[in-house]
């Protein structure tokens, strides 16, 4: 290299730096990291089938490595769970036919993740051709219960300036005399 010029280093892991230069895209030990969280959160997902984990992982790792090399500082571990789910999201809109609103999305997502829809997870790592569409539609579940009218009776606020004007007006009546048949501010009659 260059005088004056050292090459970037990358962490390894938290054991020290490494001594191999900094190269644009996933750095291994990166993506190592983010392949075991990914595993933790697919199987939070509901994926358990590890042969499907490994597709999806896949599938995520091609996309991060292209998103790597766009954004070098990104964190690879949560570019890896937003790419996730995103996949999650492109996959649902392809199933239910396109062009889908927000709400029949959160609604698709939380049938499946919610466990109503059997075998959704084959079909989204690629390993079937039956396409579970119907049945997400079928279960669909509402993410947002619906509104209900709240039934309250409306209590008077007393703010604390209302009530230091009266007694400023106490004290100053009481000041000045005019007492009128009040008593002293501090409760007793004049």
């Amino acid at each position: 290299m260059g005088s004056g010029i050292t090459p970037i280093t990358t962490s390894n892991g938290g054991d020290g730096l490494s001594t191999q230069p900094a190269v644009l895209g996933l750095d291994q030990t990166d993506w190592q990291r983010a392949a075991a969280r990914l595993d933790d959160y697919l199987q939070a997902m509901g994926v358990k089938d590890p042969a499907e984990i490994a597709s999806l992982c896949e599938q995520v790792r091609l996309t991060a490595e292209a998103r790597a090399c766009a954004m070098p500082l990104e964190d690879p571990v949560e570019a890896a769970i937003e790419e996730i789910g995103a996949l999650l999201d492109r996959w649902l809109t392809q199933e239910l036919g396109g062009d889908i609103d927000a709400d029949t999305l959160c609604a698709a997502r939380a049938s499946v993740l919610g466990g109503s829809v059997p075998g959704w997870s084959a079909r989204w790592a690629g390993f079937t051709e039956d396409s579970p569409g119907a049945a997400i539609r079928a279960a669909r579940l509402v993410p947002v219960p619906e509104r209900a009218p709240l039934v309250m009776e409306p209590n008077r606020i007393d703010l604390c300036c209302y009530r230091l004007r009266r007694r400023f007006a106490a004290v100053l009546d009481w000041l000045l005399g005019r007492s009128g048949g009040r008593t002293h501010p501090a409760g007793e009659h004049s």
